[in-house]
């Protein structure tokens, strides 16, 4: 995957158009303007960037799974058909069981791989927050 910034070439333009005015504006630093902007949209990439490749691992896990239990039931119908008396009723019921409980499972582990990239792409957001602050604060002191 390409980790080039789609908006480089648009706000390096924008940057330019800007550029007449750097030091025009008593008080008003157009060029740690721009660098925020630049600082914030290059975060909001990664970020989306770390959300894309999550959603992606949990689809492709998500078809592993649908894969395994697609399997898993091709060798239960064998298994039941193959059956004979009681075996043939509880079988099915403890299948059933373990199905559902290796349901319950997979679920939690989509949960967790969703939310680990989630927190990820919002762990660059925070400390882009925390450093425009910083900047923020390092421009009033000027």
């Amino acid at each position: 995957m390409s980790q080039t910034n789609p908006f480089a070439d648009v706000f390096e333009n924008w940057t330019k158009g800007f550029s007449q005015f750097t030091g025009t504006v008593p008080g008003f630093n157009v060029d740690g303007l721009m660098k925020a902007g630049q600082a914030n949209i290059a975060a909001l990439t990664d970020a989306s960037r770390v959300a894309l490749e999550g959603l992606q691992a949990v689809a492709k896990r998500q078809q592993e799974m649908a894969a395994a239990a697609f399997s898993e039931f091709q060798e239960t119908a064998k298994t039941i058909g193959a059956g004979a008396g009681a075996d043939v009723f509880a079988k099915p019921v403890e299948m059933a069981r373990g199905t559902f409980e290796k349901s319950v499972a997979n679920m939690k582990e989509l949960a967790e791989l969703a939310g680990k990239s989630q927190t990820e792409a919002w762990g660059i957001i925070g400390r882009r927050v925390q450093e425009s602050l910083s900047e923020v604060q390092a421009s009033a002191k000027k």
